[in-house]
This record gives structure tokens, C-alpha cells and sequence, in this order.
């Protein structure tokens, strides 16, 4: 049997806070958001990576990430205009398994998975719940929050179409993610999260080369796992520091993703992609 692997990645409140305009600081988050989509990535966790940094900039860049992983037919019902979502019309669209076209009822296949929002509730205690379909369906006998999105395991037998809400672990295959912001230093975030594998990433790391098998076997049994990020002015060893604590005392392995680089620094957008392109490989293939 092949172990499920949870991944998640940890990246600075500050990361987006540079760009003076609200455009760039929006194509900023939308490359984290395409990365975590493209490579599978369940939780976006949004840390305080300095004293400094504002909890409204993190919540800021929260809300455009899960604007982005919400399925368009229901991003009328769970966001209201809001100044900083101006630009939200210029990201990329992820195309993920849960973002599915506009049918009809009974062009679905004998099973599927679709998220939703309940839009009214019946006399008898069932729920309308819009997903994307020519009608709401109806899911009964069970009670659903209004307020908060659901994912319906949906059964058609002829034209007959059961409902029925599961937990985004109950998919059988890759439902998009959901930014947090937890807001703590980088140490107590992980500490609480307690992964079973946790990854730093750094220029000062080791050569990826070096840990290359290790890695790769760490990954192969691991259940969950957490990838940590710095900031585009401090790295993870800065970080840390301010919390008296070395990446050694953090993470299982700091490596150096991309040896030899050209340029002096590597913006936290281009590292997501970088990191998550190479564990993607020792994933899915036996690199010796």
C-alpha cells in the first residue's frame, strides 16, 4: 500500500509585502499558488517571520490564495469585493481536478467530487447546495453550515443524483489546497505542526546532491510533510535566529536546492517552484 503524503509548504507574511502596487504584489502570490496547485500542495501556512510585519498583510495574502484555489461558480458566494482582491482577474486560472466545468446533472460521471456552498435550506432539514451544476442539489438529513464551503461526494444512477458531504481526505485524489495564516514565529509554527518530515531551504544548506538519497528515502516513508521557506531579505538562519534557534534544531534536512546559483538572492515565488520541481521528482521516480 502506498502511503498518502500531505504536503505543505510555510512561507514569510512579509514575502509579499515589498511591491509597492497592489498588481504586482497580486502575480506574486498568484506564482505560490500555481506552484502548490501544479505540485500537489494541501496547506499553505502563512508564518511571522518579523516583529514588524502586519497579521492584516498576511490575512491579505490568505484571501487571494483561497480566492484563487475557489472554484469560480462559488467565489460570488464565499467573496465579497474587497479592495485588495482588484487584481484578482489577472491570475492564472489552476485548472485542478477541483475546478470543474458547468454541467448538467446528467452529464456526470457515476461518481465525482464537487465543492460547494449551501444556498437555502428546506422545510424537511435538507440543504440546496450550489456546485456548479444547471440546479443545486440536495443533500439530506444532514446540517450544513451556510457560511462555509462543503465537498459533496455526488452518486448518479440514471437520473437520480445522491449527495453526501465527505472530508477533503475522503478524495481520492488532489482537491486544491487552503492558505492559514498562523501567526507565530517559524519555531512554535513547525513545533505545533510536528510533520514527519520537515525541509529547510537555503543557499547556506547542504549541496542537494549530497542528501540526495536520504531525502528521497525520508520522503518515500513519510506521511506528512513540511517545506519551510525564508523571506526575500532573510533567509531561514535570520529567521531562526531571532528565535535562539539554529535550522538544524528545526528542520530534519537544510539543503541548498539550487547549487551554484547566478544571482545573489532567489525570490520566494521562484523558490516554491524550485523546491517543490525537484521533491516532485524524488517523489514519483527512484533517483540514485
Amino acid at each position: 500500500m502506498v502511503l498518502k503524503l500531505v504536503s505543505s509548504i510555510a512561507i514569510p507574511a512579509s514575502f509579499a509585502s515589498y511591491p509597492r502596487s497592489l498588481r504586482e504584489r497580486t502575480v506574486k502570490v498568484g506564482f505560490i499558488g500555481r506552484a502548490s496547485a501544479i505540485f500537489g500542495v494541501e496547506n499553505i501556512f502563512i508564518y511571522k517571520d518579523r516583529p514588524d510585519v502586519k497579521r492584516s498583510e498576511a490575512l491579505i495574502v490568505a484571501d487571494i490564495l483561497n480566492y484563487m484555489n475557489c472554484p469560480q461558480y462559488l467565489r460570488k458566494y464565499l467573496y465579497p469585493l474587497k479592495p485588495y482582491l482588484r487584481y484578482v482577474g489577472i491570475l492564472p486560472p489552476l485548472r485542478s481536478p477541483h475546478h470543474p466545468l458547468k454541467l448538467k446533472g446528467e452529464q456526470l460521471p457515476p461518481l465525482s467530487y464537487r465543492e460547494g456552498v449551501v444556498t437555502s435550506r428546506l422545510k424537511d432539514g435538507s440543504s440546496l447546495v450550489e456546485v456548479g451544476l444547471d440546479k443545486p442539489v440536495v443533500v439530506q438529513k444532514v446540517k450544513l453550515n451556510k457560511k462555509r464551503p462543503v465537498i459533496l461526494r455526488l452518486e448518479r444512477n440514471g437520473c437520480e443524483l445522491k449527495a453526501q458531504p465527505v472530508d477533503r481526505s475522503e478524495v481520492p485524489y488532489y482537491f486544491g489546497y487552503e492558505a492559514k495564516v498562523l501567526w507565530r514565529p517559524l519555531g512554535e509554527l513547525v513545533k505545533s505542526l510536528s510533520p514527519d518530515l520537515t525541509i529547510a531551504t537555503s543557499k547556506y544548506g547542504v549541496d542537494l546532491k549530497e542528501v540526495i538519497k536520504p531525502l528521497r528515502a525520508r520522503i518515500k516513508s513519510a506521511r506528512s510533510m513540511l517545506v519551510l521557506f525564508g523571506s526575500p531579505t532573510e533567509g531561514l538562519r535570520d529567521i531562526l535566529k531571532r528565535e535562539g534557534l539554529k535550522v538544524e534544531e528545526v528542520a530534519d534536512f537544510n539543503v541548498n536546492f539550487a547549487p551554484g546559483q547566478s544571482t545573489e538572492t532567489i525570490r520566494t515565488e521562484e523558490a516554491v517552484f524550485i523546491v517543490l520541481s525537484v521533491l516532485n521528482l524524488l517523489k514519483h521516480t527512484d533517483v540514485s
